[in-house]
């Protein structure tokens, strides 16, 4: 059918106030349940075969794809509406005749060929989306259409200059807080939505990524999910909607309760971590909305140093991480609530 797609990355990270500063860069690179949600956004568009899918990306960096895609090129610009244009009339030039346009910052789980169905036989040049809480950062252009480029470069309400709007009925999270990211990792435990949990489900309810190590007395009560070379230490426990990203530690003793620790993070020994997201030595209290900066490493640190992807998202390659097989010890404890 000849569409490419466009994702957009690095909206401002925000302010201490609103959670965002918890983050190390932008929401939408940051691993939730095993995969980002760009990386989630960039499934879908494969799945509709869009090809190509260019990423411009704002500020920050991209974090790795669990995948490698060919597909899928990233480029840094400084100019949104300049970038977006250029890429369209390329677009066009290679005869591809239409392109989704959207932030990565906001998951849409709508029937994404229905959508562009909708665009054809509306024969307008831009078809902008929205749903019961109002317009959408997603759109269908006519890639070698001036008005096209023009509308969909505000990045606005669009819709002056087009018909009809396609109503969006499906599960939509628009991440623009670390508080958000909290609410899409529950709606994935919960199944609430269609997007899976990354690793295979040990248990009802309780996801094991590769590389997962935890200790035969910790306890894990779904739903829960454990990362990628994530370690939970004896008599720890997770529960309550909780997920351990990528490379973290949890330490002898501690707890975590309805709260999310972000890749890289150690937290420890015998601490309760409840209703919060944590990243490095920043926890986020989603009770209070404050985020607090850990100074002593023994409470909480980095595991490793925040990822640099700037030298690969400089040259436009998504990067691939490479795992190892999981090793789950065969004794150690789950749960349901």
């Amino acid at each position: 059918m000849g569409q490419g797609a466009i994702l957009i990355v690095g909206a401002s990270a925000g302010s201490a106030g609103d959670g965002s500063s918890v983050c190390p860069g932008p929401l939408e690179c940051v691993e939730i349940v095993g995969r980002s949600l760009l990386e989630r956004m960039v499934d879908r568009f494969i799945a509709v075969e869009a090809d190509p899918i260019s990423i411009l990306l704002l500020g920050g960096d991209v974090a790795p794809f669990r995948t490698a895609r060919t597909n899928v090129t990233i480029e840094k610009v400084s100019d949104l509406s300049t970038a977006v244009r250029a890429k369209l009339s390329s677009f066009a030039r290679r005869g591809i005749q239409h392109s989704f346009v959207s932030w990565a910052s906001a998951y849409v789980e709508t029937d994404l060929l229905d959508l562009f169905c909708f665009h054809r036989e509306s024969r307008q040049s831009v078809t902008p989306t929205f749903n019961e809480n109002g317009p959408l950062p997603l759109w269908v252009v006519d890639c070698s259409s001036k008005v096209s480029q023009s509308e969909a470069c505000g990045f606005q309400e669009t819709g002056q200059l087009s018909k009809s709007k396609y109503f969006v009925r499906e599960y939509v999270n628009r991440v623009t807080a670390a508080q958000h990211l909290r609410t899409f990792a529950a709606d994935i435990l919960n199944r609430r939505c269609e997007t899976d949990p990354a690793g295979k489900q040990v248990r009802p309810g309780v996801w094991m990524d590769d590389g997962a190590d935890v200790h035969r007395r910790a306890r894990i009560v779904a739903p829960a999910y454990i990362g990628c070379q994530a370690t939970v230490q004896a008599d720890a426990l997770i529960t309550r909607l909780s997920h351990v990203e990528r490379n973290c530690r949890v330490e002898y003793g501690t707890v975590v309760e309805d709260s999310s620790i972000l890749e890289n993070t150690t937290v420890g020994i015998c601490l309760d971590v409840c209703h919060s997201v944590a990243s490095g030595n920043r926890i986020l209290s989603l009770e209070r909305g404050v985020v607090v900066e850990i100074t002593d490493p023994r409470v909480m640190r980095y595991s490793a140093p925040p990822r640099n992807n700037s030298l690969r998202a400089s040259q436009g390659l998504p990067q691939a991480v490479d795992v190892t097989a999981t090793q789950l010890l065969p004794a150690f404890q789950f749960e349901n609530i």
